[in-house]
């Protein structure tokens, strides 16, 4: 799968937490849902490995499930041949999924 045109904010957890917004609302988002994939997957690889501020590390699960639960709902979703052909910036996780973890990095 190409990759998208990264999007080019800061790893935080207040970038993570406009991203989710946007995830929510994706219909006044600048990005599309894989992108913010990617975003949370670049972020979650950046500081998997060392040792982190506890607002980091807070939002470390967050990261990672974003990014998986954009790979399992490709595959849940779609047959092989239809990701042959499709525009993967086009596909659109469920909006709650993203009001949920917006919900549990504000806990």
């Amino acid at each position: 799968m190409k990759l998208s045109t990264p999007i080019e904010l800061e790893y935080s957890r207040k970038n993570l937490l406009a991203l989710l917004s946007y995830g929510g609302n994706p219909d006044q988002s600048p990005y599309t849902h894989k992108q913010i994939s990617e975003w949370c997957e670049r972020f979650w690889n950046k500081y998997n490995d060392v040792d982190v501020s506890e607002e980091i590390e807070k939002v470390m699960p967050i990261l990672a499930d974003v990014e998986t639960q954009w790979d399992l709902y490709l595959a849940n979703t779609y047959s092989s041949s239809q990701l042959q052909e499709l525009d993967f910036e086009t596909v659109r996780l469920p909006v709650e999924w993203f009001k949920d973890w917006s919900a549990e990095a504000n806990a």
